[in-house]
């Protein structure tokens, strides 16, 4: 496919691909040098969506005088509708110089400095970044790092729908609240720092997240786990990071200022317990927000099924807050009862093959029960009374070691209901 046209660039070769764009290598004519261009891969048909990314781009842009972060030349829409930000051209990333092993301590603490002002200086701005990563923090031609992505981040990584597709999530580097799909804070930047910084000093994540995971209560798991230590980094340095890498926001360093002066030596005064008994408190504290039923999964409260005129019946009702796809795999956190807020109800359901983990999405809703029972016209059929859904999915789930599926029908929109539509 050739690339898109972008007025004032020729030559564009791609240099990389993304969760949600692309980047090309280009050179800009008028003044002869070479660039690096981001498009988006999906259009922005909404002119409030045009609006506002170039006003965030207008905000990177401002962003471009500090010197950790990549300057940005242009921004605007190409004929087709695409976002892009024509920016400086780097030598590399992070990402590439941890193929040669982890940097030194020394070296990564530098850059946690750097990178901290940048980001507190966005912060202050009102600008979050949203995906901090190795990958993300650019190398240019004299070895300064530079963070990349402010303005495109926002705006495609966003979503108005009860469907929530988060493909440029970075599992590895997420703060747990992201997974529960919370709308992101300065501290969700201050974890995924945390977490680039140690992957730098130790050459892997803090906390490993198998993705896609098995089932939420493993990734819950996982996100309270205690960092391991690394030998090479003194232990003032390790403190900093486990601080800034909680799970509990209410206990995680609360800035990117705060995280900037303590990678510096300068200790803010807190309270500190061990580390074991902050990741038992991040759980409770977890368990009491919404993000919980995310977390802990659905499998545990699953509603049983039970044969019935046409395939299978739930034997008690089965809501969800809201439906989301990641990565080719699909999850939902359960409202704890359908008297409570949900946009989405089970009304039918069966069993999966043993292999069904193993299995896209796509594959999974190609099997003959799922393409059966998950239709419009069972839906209606299992309704009390007529509805007016337009969206019904396909919603795969595990009880024990069975993989099995409800079929979920809902508005399609942010529209939240109580009670229970569909028969038992």
């Amino acid at each position: 496919m050739s690339a898109p046209h972008v007025p004032g660039l020729t030559d564009l070769r791609p240099l990389g691909h993304g969760g949600f764009a692309t980047v090309y290598r280009a050179r800009q004519a008028q003044l002869g040098r070479e660039v690096a261009v981001k498009i988006g891969d999906r259009p922005l048909h909404d002119e409030r969506d045009r609006r506002r990314f170039l006003r965030e781009a207008h905000a990177a842009g401002r962003l471009s005088s500090h010197p950790h972060v990549v300057t940005v030349h242009d921004s605007g829409i190409t004929a087709d509708g695409r976002p892009f930000l024509v920016m400086e051209l780097c030598k590399g990333t992070l990402a590439d110089e941890l193929t040669a092993g982890p940097l030194k301590a020394e070296r990564v603490r530098e850059i946690g400095v750097q990178l901290a002002d940048a980001v507190a200086t966005a912060h202050a701005q009102g600008i979050l970044h949203r995906d901090i990563k190795p990958a993300n923090v650019l190398v240019d031609a004299h070895g300064a790092v530079k963070l990349s992505d402010f303005g495109l981040a926002a705006i495609l990584d966003g979503s108005a729908d009860s469907t929530a597709t988060r493909d440029a999530l970075s599992p590895n580097y997420a703060a747990p609240e992201a997974f529960a799909m919370t709308a992101p804070t300065p501290q969700t930047d201050v974890y995924s720092l945390a977490a680039t910084l140690y992957t730098l000093l130790a050459n892997r994540p803090p906390r490993e997240i198998p993705w896609p995971v098995k089932s939420f209560d493993h990734l819950a798991e996982i996100l309270k786990s205690p960092v391991p230590t690394v030998p090479q980094a003194s232990e003032q340095f390790m403190e900093t990071l486990v601080h800034a890498l909680e799970p509990d926001t209410e206990r995680r360093t609360k800035s990117a200022e705060q995280f900037r002066d303590e990678l510096k030596g300068k200790e803010a005064k807190r309270n500190r317990w061990p580390w074991i008994a902050a990741a038992v408190v991040a759980l409770l504290v977890i368990a009491g927000t919404s993000g919980y039923f995310l977390l802990r999964g659905t499998e545990k409260s699953s509603a049983g099924l039970v044969e019935c005129g046409d395939g299978m019946c739930l034997s008690e009702p089965a809501c969800y807050q809201r439906v989301i796809t990641i990565d080719g795999k699909r999850s939902a956190p359960r409202a704890p009862t359908c008297d409570e807020e949900h946009v989405w109800e089970a009304y039918s359901g069966g069993w999966l093959p043993p292999n069904a983990a193993e299995l896209t999405l796509k594959e999974i809703q190609a099997l003959p029960e799922p393409r059966k029972f998950c239709t419009e016209r069972v839906m209606k059929e299992r309704a009390r009374k007529p509805v007016e859904f337009t969206a019904w999915a396909v919603l795969p789930l595990t009880k024990g070691k069975k993989p099995y599926f409800h079929c979920i029908a809902g508005p399609g929109k942010n529209v939240t209901s109580k009670g229970s539509v569909f028969t038992g």
